[in-house]
């Protein structure tokens, strides 16, 4: 099975979230959806992504679902993985 090297970069990116930041609980996810469990409320990290331009949902109270779509471009991917940060720092 070949491994798509954006969705790749871009798991690895988000694992990368919770070490730097008391507010990511768990990491999870496969290809291009995943889940950031926080530690907190997850509402005011989804507007304050949605203030960047950056699109994602909540999947319950505390969960952030990202789903790209499958024809995202990497520079996108860096760019939303860079806004999360921004917002969870």
């Amino acid at each position: 099975m070949r491994r798509n090297t954006s969705s790749w970069r871009f798991g690895e990116r988000l694992r990368h979230l919770a070490p730097r930041t008391r507010r990511v609980r768990e990491v999870r996810g496969q290809g291009l959806i995943w889940g950031l469990e926080l530690n907190e409320v997850a509402a005011p990290v989804v507007a304050a992504a949605r203030e960047r331009h950056l699109l994602v949902l909540t999947a319950g109270p505390n969960v952030i679902r990202i789903v790209p779509p499958l024809t995202i471009s990497r520079d996108d991917l860096e760019r939303g993985t860079t806004i999360l940060n921004e917002v969870l720092a």
